[in-house]
C-alpha cells in the first residue's frame, strides 16, 4: 500500500511537471521598447511644446497678478477704503482665476498625453500579443514595473517586437 502511495505522488509529481514544461513564458521591458519608438518620441516633442504653450499661458497669468499687487501695494494708502476694498476682490478674483487655470491646465494635458499614449499603447501590445504567439508563448511578463520579477533564463521579446514595430 505505501508503494502504492509513493508511486502514485511520483505519478502526479511526473504529470505536474510534463504540463508546467510546456507552458512557453518570456518577458520583454515594455517601457524600454516604448521609449524608443519613433511615435512615442515624436509624442513627446508634441506634449514638450504644449506644455511649454501652457506654462507660458500661466506665468503670464502669474505675472499679471503679481503687477497688479504691487501697484496696488503702492497706492494703498493713495486711495479710498472703497477702491482698496474694490481691488482686494479683483485679486482675490484673479488668483481664483488662476487656481482654476492651472487645474484645467493640467486637466488638459492629461488629456493630451492619454490621446498620444494610447495608439501606441496599442500598438505595442498587438506587437507583443502577435511576436508571442508567433514564438508559441502563453505569458510574457512586463519586466520594467514594479512587478519584483526575476530574469533569469526567460526569454527576451525585446528585439523580436522592435523587429515587428519596423525600427
Amino acid at each position: 500500500m505505501r508503494h502504492l502511495k509513493l508511486l502514485f505522488a511520483g505519478l502526479l509529481l511526473w504529470i505536474g511537471t510534463t504540463v508546467s514544461a510546456q507552458t512557453k513564458i518570456a518577458h520583454i521591458n515594455v517601457q524600454k521598447i516604448m521609449m524608443e519608438m519613433p511615435e512615442f518620441k515624436s509624442g513627446q516633442a508634441q506634449l514638450k511644446k504644449l506644455y511649454a504653450t501652457y506654462e507660458k499661458e500661466f506665468k503670464e497669468m502669474q505675472q499679471e497678478y503679481q503687477n497688479k499687487l504691487q501697484k496696488y501695494q503702492q497706492e494703498v494708502k493713495t486711495v479710498s477704503e472703497t477702491e482698496n476694498q474694490k481691488r482686494v476682490q479683483e485679486l482675490l478674483d484673479m488668483e481664483k482665476s488662476i487656481a482654476k487655470a492651472q487645474q484645467e491646465i493640467q486637466a488638459e494635458a492629461a488629456k493630451k498625453e492619454q490621446e498620444l499614449l494610447q495608439p501606441i499603447q496599442e500598438k505595442l501590445k498587438k506587437a507583443i500579443e502577435d511576436v508571442a504567439k508567433e514564438k508559441g508563448f502563453q505569458y510574457v511578463f512586463d519586466s520594467s514595473g514594479p512587478t519584483n520579477l526575476i530574469v533569469a533564463n526567460g526569454y527576451d521579446l525585446y528585439n523580436d517586437v522592435k523587429a515587428k514595430l519596423g525600427f
